[in-house]
């Protein structure tokens, strides 16, 4: 005979016996005051939650009897209170026997997953639409609860819905036991967390990704990396780490902007992974510099064809409107566990192997070698010294005369830095390298103009009127301070002419998208400052940036003039011909006066007269000298020696 009012034998029609009600409302009662508590205050904590709900058993069990019955309003009211709890939270409710695997859930939930009717009889059933990968999860956090090791049920999951999609549920629960405290009933409610989840793994994302290429970045990387040596390192596997880094990239950005550089990344990024497998990670570090991170290398000549299919797939053309680019790219390898046990040590090592190969002119690969470890340490010891140098002002110039080519006269002189460190001399283009990528360049360079400046001002009663001093400038150093002021200050701080100062820069000056540069060499030139455009024909411009600005002499390299009557290659010297021809005939054209350098035989000196060049220099004349060398030889007298 059934006992219960109509109402509750209603909503429980599928529990067996009325201990299994009392069970019931009890635990359901008790977990929706963990979750309710502000509705239901008395539920504020578990305790508090689980007294009420064995409370409520109670007067459920004592129903048979005649007081118990009196009982039925007040409870009545409670479970309209749930109800309507649940309904405020949205929340969905479910009764779950761990005996017999019976499992009631509440429409609520059934709508949170798009169900139009209870078709889970069993757990069973529930957890085949629990997503796989989130099973274990969901077993541990059920059998902790039950072995009395938590408080409270409480996970996090993924349950398909009717639709095929998976949506993010928070469950929380209690389990009523037994006498012998075994597990009798676990009720609770469940949360559907999904747009919650889905902000997380948003904002995740964002702070894990590039946002121009949208590859992994370097955090995602830093993330990823030490947990694949880990997998490597138990799998006996190794792993190679490559730094790509994109040759004279910066030409690009100055040359057609940023625009164009962005999407040349985003190309790029695109295009790359057709070289790599799918299991391999490709990730934006900064810049113009990438990593490659290849997994389960089995051989240890692997790394040698990645980085051979990279560098074709960098070199493949992009149009970017107009303009049609064929970039190269320099890439350093790191192999674990060789070169390395630590993501730290591996990148580190990259990096400096990639370095090695754009040293070597990049559009290549390169191995980390123990020997860069070497070359690293010398060159931070380099870098020191050169630092203390500066400071010291241990760095003198010297200086290699010029001379009209036909007269042979003295018309100026070029100041060259020299560096004797310990006995040692340092070339210089290893320590103005050292100086430009360190950062020193632009202290050094104020070295030399207040050094030249000075010396200048020395030998200026002995000077022919139209002598002039040349002093080469960095394009790092635009970047590094107004230059054009720093000289005009200098030169009036020192009591120089400006008519007897020469500044001589190289065609990557012309390389600079904003035209500082460009606008900071027409004010010195305004100022009287003769401008050189030096080592013509090496650099990456086009012809079309001598009409920015106006100079007054062209120099041409010693490549070219070295190739001169080279007996030993007729089709070189050809060639090196017929460019110092054209480059004289433009130059004049545009009202240039032309210095040859590097002029060391009679025959390129006699070759370069008949062609119309206006001054030489080179060791067929002078090396450089110091000062009181250059003095004593050239001051007393304008005449070139006569070559030998």
């Amino acid at each position: 005979m059934n006992t219960y009012p109509p109402p509750l034998a209603r909503k429980h029609k599928v529990l067996p016996h009325g201990l299994a009600v009392a069970l019931g409302v009890s635990l359901l009662v008790a977990a929706l005051g963990c979750a309710l508590g502000l509705l239901l205050p008395a539920f504020a904590t578990d305790a508090g939650a689980a007294n009420i709900g064995q409370k409520i058993g109670l007067w459920l069990a004592g129903l048979g009897s005649a007081g118990g019955l009196a009982l039925w309003p007040a409870i009545n009211r409670t479970l309209r209170s749930m109800e309507l709890a649940m309904a405020g939270s949205h929340d969905g409710m479910f009764e779950w026997n761990p005996v017999t695997k019976r499992l009631v859930v509440g429409q609520r939930l059934l709508d949170i997953l798009g169900y139009t009717e209870d078709f889970l009889p069993t757990s069973d059933a529930w957890l085949q639409i629990v997503h796989p990968d989130d099973r274990e999860l969901y077993n541990k956090a059920v059998t902790a609860h039950l072995k009395g090791l938590t408080r409270h049920f409480y996970c996090e999951y993924r349950v398909k819905a009717h639709n095929g999609e998976y949506r993010w549920l928070a469950a929380r629960g209690l389990v009523a036991r037994a006498g012998n405290k075994s597990v009798r009933l676990m009720a609770g409610s469940v949360t559907d967390i999904t747009e919650r989840v889905m902000r997380e793994q948003h904002s995740q994302s964002l702070a894990r990704t590039d946002h121009l290429t949208s590859l992994p970045n370097r955090r995602s990387l830093l993330e990823q990396l030490p947990v694949a040596l880990t997998q490597a390192g138990a799998n006996g596997d190794m792993l190679c780490v490559l730094c790509i880094d994109l040759d004279r990239f910066k030409n690009v950005n100055d040359t057609l902007g940023h625009w164009a550089g962005d999407e040349l990344l985003q190309i790029l990024a695109r295009r790359l992974p057709s070289a790599l497998r799918s299991i391999d990670v490709l990730a934006r570090q900064g810049g113009d510099e990438l990593i490659v991170l290849i997994k389960g290398l089995t051989d240890i000549s692997e790394p040698d064809y990645v980085a051979q299919r990279l560098l074709a797939t960098v070199a493949t053309p992009v149009q970017l409107g107009a303009h049609t680019l064929q970039l190269t790219a320099s890439i350093g390898m790191a192999l674990f566990p060789h070169d390395g046990g630590d993501a730290d040590t591996l990148l580190r090592r990259a990096d400096m192997a990639m370095y090695e190969a754009k040293g070597r002119g990049g559009d290549q690969w390169r191995r980390y070698t123990p020997d860069l470890d070497a070359a690293l340490t010398q060159r931070v010891t380099l870098e020191n010294r050169l630092r203390q140098a500066i400071d010291s002002k241990l760095l003198q110039l010297h200086y290699q005369p010029q001379f009209d080519a036909l007269t042979q006269t003295l018309v100026g002189a070029e100041a060259l830095l020299r560096w004797t460190d310990q006995g040692q001399s340092i070339r210089p283009d290893v320590f103005i390298r050292v100086a430009e990528e360190s950062g020193l360049i632009d202290s050094l360079g104020k070295l030399v103009m207040h050094q030249s400046l000075q010396q200048l001002k020395q030998w200026l009663p002995a000077l022919p009127n139209d002598f002039r001093l040349s002093v080469n400038l960095s394009p790092r150093q635009f970047r590094a301070s107004a230059v054009d002021q720093d000289w005009l200050v200098a030169i009036g701080q020192h009591g120089v002419p400006c008519q007897h100062i020469g500044l001589e820069v190289t065609e990557s000056v012309l390389l600079d998208a904003d035209g500082n540069a460009i606008q900071a060499l027409a004010r010195l030139r305004q100022a009287g400052i003769e401008i050189a455009l030096d080592d013509f024909g090496t650099g990456y411009s086009s012809l079309s940036y001598l009409r920015m600005l106006e100079f007054d002499v062209l120099k041409i390299d010693k490549s070219f003039i070295m190739g001169l009557h080279d007996q030993a290659a007729t089709h070189k010297s050809d060639r090196s011909t017929a460019v110092v021809s054209a480059t004289l005939a433009m130059a004049h054209k545009l009202g240039y006066r032309v210095v040859a350098e590097g002029v060391e035989t009679a025959a390129q000196h006699a070759w370069l007269c008949q062609q119309g060049c206006d001054l030489v220099q080179g060791y067929l004349f002078s090396q450089p000298l110091p000062p009181a060398e250059f003095a004593a030889c050239y001051l007393n007298r304008t005449a070139a020696p006569t070559p030998t």
